[in-house]
Parts: C-alpha cells; sequence; structure tokens
C-alpha cells in the first residue's frame, strides 16, 4: 500500500531499508572462516526492524594458570557401554593432578565420569551442529577448525566453547597422532617458516599456527 501525499501516491522502498541491509550484509561479511565457531548470535533493534548479528571468536591457549570458560550445555555423554547420558551440566576442567571430569544427577544421586569412561561427549549447538568431545589423555577435545576449512595444523580445545575455545592440542594435517601444544612438541613445524620460529621464540604458539596455516 503506497503512502499518500499531496502531489502522488509513494510506493518505494522506505529511505532507511537499504542503510540498514547493507548494514547486515556487512556484519556477515565478518563471520570467521569457521562458522561454528562463534557464540549463538544476538539482535539488536533498528528504526526498521532487527538485525541479527553473529557472536565474537576469541580463542586463547590453555594454561593451568588461566581458567578458561567452561559453560553449561545440554551435554550427551556416551560411555563405554555404549549407553548415552543426557544432562544439562558442565565440563570440570583437569588440574595438574586431576583429570577433566563431567557429572550429572539421577533420582537424587550424583555420577561423574572421567574421559577414559567414556567414547565421546558431545553437544548441539544454535546450528544444529555436532560439537564432539574425543577422550585423549586427561581431557576431552573439541575440533576447532572444521573438515569444511581446510588448514595444515587442527586446533583442539578442551572445552566446548568453541568460539572461545581453550587451545591445548594440535594436530598436523596428515598425522594421526594428536599432541599436546607446547612449545617443544611445536617446533619440528616450524622449520622453513622464520615468520612462525620468531613467533615460537617469543612463546606466541597460537600465532605461529596461523603463520604455519597461511603456508601453501
Amino acid at each position: 500500500m503506497g503512502i499518500k501525499t499531496n502531489r502522488q501516491t509513494y510506493t518505494g522502498t522506505p529511505k532507511y531499508v537499504l542503510p540498514i541491509l547493507c548494514f547486515g550484509l556487512a556484519m556477515l561479511g565478518n563471520l570467521s572462516q569457521v562458522f561454528a565457531q562463534f557464540r549463538a548470535p544476538y539482535t539488536i533493534r533498528t528504526p526498521g526492524g532487527n538485525i541479527t548479528i553473529p557472536g565474537s571468536y576469541a580463542p586463547i591457549l590453555y594454561s593451568f594458570d588461566r581458567e578458561p570458560i567452561s559453560s553449561r550445555y545440554k551435554f550427551y555423554i556416551v560411555l563405554k557401554n555404549d549407553s548415552t547420558i543426557v544432562s544439562k551440566t558442565k565440563i570440570k576442567l583437569r588440574t595438574a593432578t586431576a583429570p577433566s571430569e563431567i557429572s550429572w544427577r539421577e533420582k537424587g544421586k550424583k555420577y561423574t565420569v572421567t574421559p577414559d569412561q567414556t567414547k565421546e561427549i558431545y553437544r548441539i549447538d544454535y546450528w544444529n551442529k555436532k560439537i564432539k568431545g574425543i577422550p585423549q589423555d586427561s581431557c576431552w577435545l573439541f575440533l576447532v577448525d572444521t573438515v569444511s576449512y581446510e588448514k595444515r595444523i587442527r586446533r583442539y580445545s578442551m572445552t566446548a566453547d568453541i568460539n572461545q575455545p581453550a587451545i591445548s592440542h594440535f594436530k598436523m594435517e596428515k598425522a594421526k597422532e594428536i599432541l599436546p601444544l607446547k612449545k617443544e612438541t611445536l617446533e619440528p613445524y616450524v622449520e622453513g617458516n622464520e615468520n612462525a620460529k620468531k613467533l615460537l621464540s617469543k612463546n606466541k604458539l597460537l600465532k605461529a599456527i596461523e603463520e604455519l596455516n597461511l603456508q601453501n
């Protein structure tokens, strides 16, 4: 329906719609190459309607000295006998002396399992994607870099919060073994890349991995 004026009926698009559409497209253009790495989007109100904006992505290097985020989710806990427990809970991260664990309550009783007692744990994210944690050493590892985005080095988080992952392990593209992310384990792979070597010498391990992933 047009807008009646003294001279004519205006049937065009309101002038604020185009800027809003451009703003929305620009925000979408800032999405990471790994779509699943974002937290659930949030919505802001504008004069022309609501616009949904993606969340942030802020990886950190896991350290016993720095407690990463470990949020509460609806987890599916697959035990060694193939039974599955579904519970809204969170991962209690490992310490220097104890492994990670996840707990739930059933009929008033608390149950706790560690990684070696499970086949996997997982949650379903905002986009209905399975975020899977595999047991490794004393923790569960969640792949941060998806298969759809090929990287030379894959990074793994100890938490299911892959929008703000706590990177603790890595795996080379064709390797089978997942390694703990330390200076000494990454060092053999920076040979031939001076920028990566400099970053590693400054203990900037995540930056060194980013540099290595730029290689063809």
